[in-house]
């Protein structure tokens, strides 16, 4: 093994699809259902605890990068399919309807915008965590 070898992390794509694929099924839920914001970002922090059992328990080498790719995808995914379900979330989230004026183009926009800054964030402060419990 060369020394470049050596210091090269293989980063586990799978456990990555599968983290991030909780961006589909939250979107699902607050689009289909409706979802208060008290309520989606308890759900969220329930799955990020999950998240960070499952790197942890794992053994992943890299539990930040993982985690941070993680929900950068997760919020990638939960924006996108609440964009392809807008009408759907827009009726069943009333209570959004002043944060979501205008067309739907622009809604979904938004979305994606707010998915990307957020999973960056939150994967960020949660990468940093499993990063440290792994390192006890």
């Amino acid at each position: 093994m060369t020394p470049s070898e050596a210091n090269t992390v293989t980063m586990p794509w799978g456990t990555i699809i599968a983290l991030a694929s909780t961006g589909i099924g939250m979107a699902l839920l607050s689009s289909l259902v409706g979802m208060r914001q008290k309520i989606e970002i308890r759900l969220w922090w329930s799955l990020y605890a999950i998240w960070v059992a499952v790197v942890l328990l794992t053994g992943i080498a890299a539990p930040f990068l993982t985690i941070l790719i993680a929900s950068v995808l997760a919020g990638v995914l939960h924006a996108t399919t609440q964009g392809l379900l807008i009408n759907h979330y827009r009726r069943n989230n009333p209570w959004y309807a002043d944060q979501m004026k205008g067309s739907n183009a622009k809604s979904a926009a938004q979305f994606l915008m707010m998915g990307v800054i957020i999973g960056t964030g939150f994967g960020a402060l949660v990468g940093v965590i499993a990063w440290g419990i792994a390192r006890l």
